[in-house]
C-alpha cells in the first residue's frame, strides 16, 4: 500500500522507518523499539545502584527544656541588678524615700506661691521626683523579686518667704545630686551606676534651675 502524506501527495521512498531504525541502532545497538516485551527487546535499565547514605544521628524532635537558671531574668547572679547591687539595697530605699518626700513636699509648695515661675520649677520638679520614684522602685524588684511599698512621712516647712524656701530647695536638689554621685561611685553594679549618674544629673540641673530663679528674685 502506498504511504501518502498530508494533501494526497505520495511519500518520498526515502521517508520510511528503515531510516529510524538506523538511527535507533547508532543510538542504542542491540535493541528493538518495536517489541512488545521491554525486557525481551533489553530496552529495561538496569536497576541503579544503591546509593550509600552516611549514616547520621537522628536530631532530636524536641528541644532539651532549659535550666531554669539559664533562663533570661532567672539567672542566680546576672550581670545587672544582681549580686552586686545587693549591698546597694538600702541606699535604693533611702533614695526612693526621699524622692516621694520631696515631690509631696514641690507640690504643695507649688500651690502655695504666687510667683509663676516658681510655681511651674516646682511643679516639674515634682514631675521628675515621681518618675524618679518609679524607677527605683523598678530597680528594687529586679534586685529583691518583690515590689516595695514605702512609708513616707513628709514634714509641714515653712519658711518667711519664697526666696527662703527656693534657698532650701536648692540646698536639697544640689545635696541630692552628690549623694546619687557617690552611690554611683560606690556601687559595683553598672545598672545601678547609670541610674544614679542619670538621676544625679537631674538634681543638679534642678539646682542650677533654682540659682537663676535665685537670681531674679533677690536681685
Amino acid at each position: 500500500m502506498e504511504n501518502t502524506v498530508f494533501g494526497g501527495q505520495a511519500q518520498s521512498p526515502a521517508y520510511d522507518f528503515r531510516v529510524y531504525d538506523q538511527v535507533w541502532h547508532r543510538v542504542s545497538p542491540g535493541t528493538d523499539p518495536f517489541a512488545e516485551d521491554p525486557d525481551a527487546a533489553g530496552m529495561t535499565a538496569p536497576p541503579a545502584a544503591a546509593e550509600t547514605v552516611p549514616s547520621v544521628e537522628p536530631a532530636q524532635m524536641t528541644a532539651t527544656p532549659r535550666q531554669e537558671g539559664n533562663l533570661p531574668g532567672a539567672e542566680r547572679n546576672p550581670c545587672c541588678m544582681g549580686t552586686e547591687a545587693q549591698e546597694s539595697l538600702e541606699v535604693v530605699e533611702g533614695f526612693l524615700q526621699e524622692e516621694l518626700a520631696e515631690s509631696r513636699c514641690c507640690q504643695s509648695l507649688a500651690c502655695r506661691v504666687r510667683n509663676p515661675q516658681a510655681a511651674r520649677l516646682l511643679r516639674q520638679a515634682a514631675s521628675e521626683k515621681r518618675a524618679a520614684a518609679r524607677e527605683l522602685c523598678a530597680a528594687y524588684f529586679l534586685m529583691t523579686g518583690k515590689p516595695y511599698t514605702p512609708s513616707i512621712t513628709v514634714e509641714h516647712l515653712r519658711w518667711e518667704n519664697l526666696p527662703q524656701a527656693m534657698r532650701a530647695y536648692y540646698h536639697q536638689e544640689a545635696c541630692g545630686g552628690l549623694n546619687y554621685q557617690r552611690a554611683a561611685d560606690e556601687t559595683l553594679d553598672p545598672c545601678l551606676t547609670k541610674l544614679f549618674l542619670r538621676l544625679s544629673e537631674q538634681s543638679y540641673r534642678r539646682a542650677d534651675a533654682v540659682m537663676e530663679l535665685l537670681g531674679k528674685l533677690i536681685c
